[in-house]
């Protein structure tokens, strides 16, 4: 994966973050992690595996990998982009296409397909479920008296609302057979249930990770990784670049835009010598319920916290990153905005851009958006700001 930058963002800027998304990515590379964290000891059946979200595919890799001739047969769910670029070493895998966020027919198509390989599993077989981030939406099965229209409208407006992933995967689950443990009850016959985790929810709670489709006491869910493993490699990268650390904020889910103030107060206020850096993790969110504008949460911190340092006079960065690579309804991943990006003249149009949610268009208009398409991880949002000493600048 190879991120897009503006054209007129500085090589300076461009090594600068290239760098830090090619750590956090590296370091949440769900084959990798998955490797790290499988158990083979548990797996002495034919194991069947049904793999559901931004990471399956990767995840489905590893995983036959890691089981050998104990490996049965996958259905695997994703996105169309993911899908588009899969690529699997083994024949026994069916791949299926879903939307994301907001679920087509052809999720219901996908999950039916899954329903029915999770139904022919011998009993003397195990099941491993792989789950991801996006794996809500992706695994779509309306109750008998909901149509998909109603699912759909109903997800828009929590989303749109900026409602926090806790209530809007409440709600699906009141909607859909497999939340809540549906799952898990269509595998009740199979002799032994596991579950390996990519965490897309602050504080990990198993009932809410795609709606917790197999979150029952009887089955084990292993998290391989989460936003604080990826929020500890950007600490780690912070040290790595010599830049002293003076605040970390940890499972942040308020207004993006007010974290994006208060991140940067932390550079404002601060008597540290520079170069030193702030630094946060989590999923800050925005209401754009009255907005017709264009942006995600991480495109709105990055121009929040900037608008705050447009008086400082100190040099400064700041980084954010959605880790799925799409933040909110946008195709950006996230921005890098610098000192000598901001004019006078931008800060009217930055402030409307606030107020409107409409922060896409003025972060291309800086040269300041980042894009990379969907990662294939998904580990929710990171952020720093860095203030720099004059006569220490970012190495290029």
């Amino acid at each position: 994966m190879l991120p897009h930058f503006q054209p007129n963002l500085d090589p300076t800027s461009k090594n600068l973050a290239w760098g830090l998304l090619k750590t956090i990515l590296t370091s949440t590379n769900p084959q990798a992690v998955l490797v790290k964290h499988f158990d083979s000891t548990l797996f002495t059946r034919l194991t069947h595996i049904l793999a559901f979200g931004k990471a399956s595919i990767p995840m489905t890799n590893a995983a036959i990998e890691c089981l050998g001739d104990r490996f049965a047969r996958a259905t695997v769910i994703s996105t169309p982009q993911l899908c588009a670029q899969a690529q699997f070493k083994h024949n026994r895998i069916e791949l299926l296409a879903a939307d994301h966020p907001l679920p087509t027919k052809r999720n219901i198509n996908a999950t039916n397909r899954l329903i029915e390989h999770a139904q022919s599993i011998p009993r003397n077989h195990q099941a491993l479920i792989l789950i991801s981030g996006g794996g809500s939406a992706l695994l779509c099965s309306p109750k008998e008296d909901v149509t998909l229209e109603h699912l759909t409208q109903t997800t828009n407006t929590l989303l749109k609302s900026g409602a926090p992933i806790q209530k809007i995967n409440q709600t699906r689950a009141q909607l859909e057979t497999l939340k809540s443990g549906g799952l898990a009850r269509i595998l009740d016959h199979v002799v032994r249930i596991d579950a390996l985790v990519l965490s897309d929810v602050i504080g990990d709670d198993i009932a809410t990770i795609a709606s917790g489709p197999v979150a029952v006491p009887s089955i084990p869910h292993t998290i391989i990784a989460n936003n604080q493993h990826a929020l500890d490699t950007l600490i780690a990268w912070i040290a790595s670049e010599q830049i002293n650390l003076v605040s970390i904020q940890r499972q942040v889910t308020e207004h993006a835009a007010e974290q994006g103030k208060a991140l940067v107060g932390k550079l404002i206020n601060s008597d540290s010598h520079p170069p030193f850096a702030a630094c946060l993790g989590g999923e800050p969110t925005v209401n754009t319920q009255s907005s017709t504008g264009t942006g995600g949460p991480m495109l709105e911190l990055a121009l929040a916290g900037a608008l705050e340092l447009t008086q400082t006079g100190f040099p400064w960065t700041i980084i954010t990153f959605a880790t799925d690579g799409i933040d909110g309804p946008t195709d950006a991943a996230g921005a890098i905005i610098t000192n000598d990006m901001l004019k006078p003249e931008h800060i009217p149009s930055i402030q409307n851009a606030l107020d409107e949610h409409n922060t896409l268009p003025m972060c291309d208009l800086l040269g300041s958006t980042i894009r990379t398409g969907e990662t294939g991880t998904n580990v929710n949002d990171l952020a720093v700001a860095i203030r720099w000493n004059r006569t220490c600048l970012p190495c290029s």
